[in-house]
């Protein structure tokens, strides 16, 4: 959707057109749903907070400057909400990220389960980076939003999410190489 398209949409929502805002839900239920999926790492949760995110965006749509773009707006509620529900239910067990498949063309199921292994351990050591690195990691590989839309929605300079894009991957880089060295001194 061009940003002019996503503009005359939340005008007319803010006049009270609830399709013009239906439109809005449908271009980012997707977005929403997975940023609160990667910060809450539960499906039933996730969405959850998907819904409530496009509610509270519904009744605060007042508030929106039509100028700007949308989504660093949804990402900020659904991410402040999400840190609230896990606020709330600290002390409740966290379950681990669920994983998505990855569709290989690679035949045979070693390679399959070499494949799935190594998109595991990629997700958890980008779940034990510090939150203002898991956060651009997520926003710029799975999200894949540009460098100005993550300091749209951090609230940061493009300088600094350079800076934190490059040492989240050099701790990332750093995590995946010493897990592999943790399991090649296994294997000895």
């Amino acid at each position: 959707m061009s940003e002019l398209d996503e503009q005359q949409l939340m005008i007319r929502a803010q006049r009270g057109d609830a399709d013009a805002f239906g439109v809005i839900v449908r271009c980012y239920l997707e977005r929403v749903y997975r940023v609160a999926h990667g910060i809450l790492r539960n499906h039933d949760d996730a969405a959850e907070i998907a819904q409530d995110t496009f509610l509270r965006a519904y009744r605060g749509i007042n508030r929106f400057d039509p100028d700007r773009p949308v989504f660093p707006w949804l990402y900020r509620i659904a991410r402040n909400l999400s840190l609230n529900r896990i606020e709330r239910s600290r002390g409740r067990e966290t379950s681990l990220p669920e994983f998505d498949t990855i569709e290989s063309t690679i035949s045979g199921p070693e390679e399959s389960a070499m494949i799935a292994q190594d998109e595991r351990d990629v997700r958890c050591a980008v779940a034990s980076l510090p939150e203002q690195f898991r956060t651009i990691i997520e926003l710029n590989h799975f999200e894949e939003c540009s460098y100005r839309e993550i300091a749209e929605i951090l609230d940061i300079p493009i300088g600094t999410v350079m800076s934190r894009l490059y040492h989240a991957r050099r701790r990332l880089r750093q995590l995946l190489e010493q897990e592999d060295r943790d399991y090649a001194d296994q294997r000895r």
